[in-house]
């Protein structure tokens, strides 16, 4: 887990992106808790930070999908996929994100060039 921000950062309702290892994160705080999110919508590849965050719905500004910050589930069209989402937890005042090797970007890879 790697902290991302200071969890007095963040008031109640509001989100933020981060970058974790090179995987950009939307945290969000609703009710008390932190969730961490892929910021790109699953329908679009939509940057999701400026979308609105309405108690756990997340709604992306670009067609208007909907997701679930807590499971990242789907909750509306046009998406059909949920987001990823990311493990959360606060060590003293910091929220730590935890993103695995498979969630980084991947290198491009290049071959021979003949």
């Amino acid at each position: 887990m790697k902290p991302v921000l200071s969890a007095s950062a963040l008031r109640e309702g509001e989100m933020t992106a981060c970058e974790v290892d090179g995987v950009s994160v939307l945290v969000c705080r609703v009710n008390g808790a932190f969730h961490a999110v892929a910021n790109r919508c699953s329908h679009a590849r939509q940057v999701l930070t400026e979308g609105k965050l309405n108690g756990h719905e997340l709604t992306c500004p670009l067609h208007g999908a909907r997701f679930d910050v807590r499971t990242g589930r789907h909750l509306a069209p046009p998406a059909t996929e949920p987001i990823k989402t990311f493990p959360v937890s606060v060590q003293g005042d910091q929220i730590c994100v935890e993103v695995t090797q498979e969630d980084k970007p991947r290198r491009p890879q290049f071959g021979p060039l003949y």
